[in-house]
């Protein structure tokens, strides 16, 4: 019989896991598994435990956040190719933009049922530095937009209220001073300096629910990345029309004078100055020199037939 480790975080949307468990348990022995159910007691704990018990398994499933996932595939990325599993995942987070990018179903039960019986897709995975992510590298105040709008605020309003509370951030917002350097899909070599408020390099269909950010003509396994940049305007006006259309234009690929798009295989970010990063919603710490790969295929993640 197959095994199926099932690492979850107990936190994540509120404990909506909890109340599946047993449900995990029947899904899974279904589809011929034996099931081992792991709960999360900290940051990495879920990272470790998979990495110790790797080879006990024959598949590794994950419920929560996309921070969550992103742990699981960081655990997958230290492996020997060889050794790595099959990731299924349950979305139980906020957000999930993740889950939306692989079409798997917000719904605990039918995200459950293509974790046990989809089919494995090989998508691309980045690195920044010495860390992995599975979705977005991103630096910059409004990048972490959704952790300072207040709830009522996005109940009330909805994608309104990150686009109201990002601009009256503006004002606190510090820009950088960046040299950024970047392999296009041709292999061309670019570099382009400037004073920047926010910058993402992802490969996802979505970033904090936002479609418009990445563009429309998003490959999962193209071994590219797609970039956005923000620079700092010469006024408000200029930065809200120009924001506003980033998020929400149906021409979704198009740059303009504030809002830098492209795709690249590789992409270097050099400031004198330290900069904050964030990967995948979590704090990655203070760099002078980022450099950001794609790793193509590198990990499996469970999706439809």
């Amino acid at each position: 019989m197959r095994k199926v480790l099932f690492v979850y975080n107990p936190n994540a949307g509120k404990g909506r896991i909890l109340h599946h468990l047993d449900e995990v348990v029947n899904i899974f022995e279904q589809e011929g598994f034996q099931v081992a159910l792991y709960r999360t007691k900290g940051p990495l704990d879920g990272k470790r435990e998979v990495q110790e018990n790797i080879d006990v398994f024959d598949r590794i499933v994950c419920a929560g956040g996309d921070g969550t996932l992103s742990e699981i595939v960081s655990a997958m990325m230290e492996l020997p190719e060889e050794k790595r599993k099959p990731i299924g995942f349950i979305p139980t987070g906020s957000t999930n933009d993740t889950g939306r990018s692989y079409h798997i179903p917000g719904q605990v039960t039918g995200a459950m049922k293509v974790a046990a019986g989809g089919i494995p897709f090989e998508t691309d995975i980045g690195s920044m530095n010495e860390s992995f992510f599975t979705y977005v590298a991103s630096f910059g105040k409004l990048s972490a937009v959704s952790a300072f709008t207040p709830q009522e605020a996005k109940r009330i309003f909805g994608y309104g209220a990150y686009l109201g509370e990002g601009i009256k951030a503006l004002v606190e917002m510090e820009s950088y001073l960046l040299k950024i350097e970047y392999q296009d899909e041709n292999g061309q070599s670019h570099t382009v300096e400037g004073d920047y408020y926010l910058g993402m390099v992802t490969n996802t269909l979505s970033v904090g629910g936002f479609s418009g950010i990445t563009g429309s003509t998003v490959d999962l396994q193209d071994g590219l990345f797609e970039v956005a940049l923000l620079k700092r305007p010469e006024n408000i006006l200029d930065f809200n029309k120009q924001v506003i259309n980033m998020f929400l234009s149906p021409d979704k690929d198009q740059s303009n004078e504030v809002v830098s798009k492209f795709k690249a295989k590789r992409i270097r970010f050099t400031s004198d100055a330290d900069v904050q990063w964030v990967i995948d919603g979590e704090d990655c710490g203070k760099h002078k020199d980022v450099d950001i790969r794609i790793h193509s295929r590198a990990v499996k993640i469970m999706v439809k037939e």
